[in-house]
C-alpha cells in the first residue's frame, strides 16, 4: 500500500507561486518541495517524538477480547505476525526515511510518495490509525501546514540565488 500525494489547490501556495519572477518557478518549486520532504528535524521525514499510548486506550476493550483488541481473532493474528509478542518494540525510522519526491511535468510539479505500508497508517489522510493519531503523528496535511512558512522561505532563497546567478553582467 503506497502513500502518495501532490500539493494542489492550496490558495497560499498558488498565491506564492504567482508572485515568483518569470523563469524562477522550477527552482522555487524544487526548493519548496525539498523543504516539505524535509529531514530528521522537519517535514515528512521527521518522526514524531516517542510517546506510549496503549492499544487498550486507543481501541477500547470489548467484553470477551484481550485488552486493546476487537476480537480473539485479531489478537491471534497480531500475535502470529509479531512472533508471539516476544520482540520488544523498536523504532527504526525506516518509514519516515522512505519518503521521496518525484519530479513531474518537467520540473513544474512534484509527487511525494512513501512505499512503506506503515506510512498509510501513520500519516495518510484517510488511513491513519487511532493509536498513531493519539501518539501525535501528524497527517500529511498538517505536516504541510506546519512547514509552509519554512518552505516559502526556502523557495524565496532559491529564487534570489537564481536571479543573482542569471543577472546580466555588463
Amino acid at each position: 500500500m503506497n502513500t502518495r500525494f501532490q500539493i494542489r489547490n492550496i490558495k497560499e501556495v498558488q498565491d506564492f507561486l504567482k508572485q515568483l519572477p518569470r523563469g524562477t518557478l522550477r527552482d522555487g518549486l524544487r526548493a519548496f518541495s525539498k523543504f516539505i520532504l524535509g529531514d530528521t528535524s522537519h517535514g515528512l521525514r521527521h518522526s514524531e517524538s516517542y510517546r506510549f499510548v496503549s492499544r487498550a486506550r486507543a481501541y477500547g476493550k470489548p467484553s470477551s477480547a484481550p485488552a486493546g483488541y476487537f476480537s480473539w481473532k485479531q489478537f491471534r493474528f497480531v500475535a502470529a505476525i509479531t512472533e508471539g509478542f516476544t520482540k520488544p518494540y523498536q523504532r527504526t525510522g525506516e518509514t519516515s526515511a522512505a519518503w521521496e519526491m518525484q519530479e513531474t511535468n518537467g520540473g513544474y510539479g512534484y509527487t511525494f510518495k512513501n512505499p512503506k505500508p506503515a506510512a498509510y497508517y501513520l500519516r495518510d489522510e484517510s488511513g491513519q490509525a487511532r493509536q498513531p493519531a493519539l501518539v501525535g503523528w501528524r497527517k500529511v496535511s498538517r505536516v504541510l501546514q506546519d512547514n509552509m512558512a519554512g518552505a516559502m522561505r526556502s523557495a524565496m532563497a532559491a529564487v534570489k540565488k537564481w536571479i543573482a546567478d542569471n543577472k546580466p553582467r555588463g
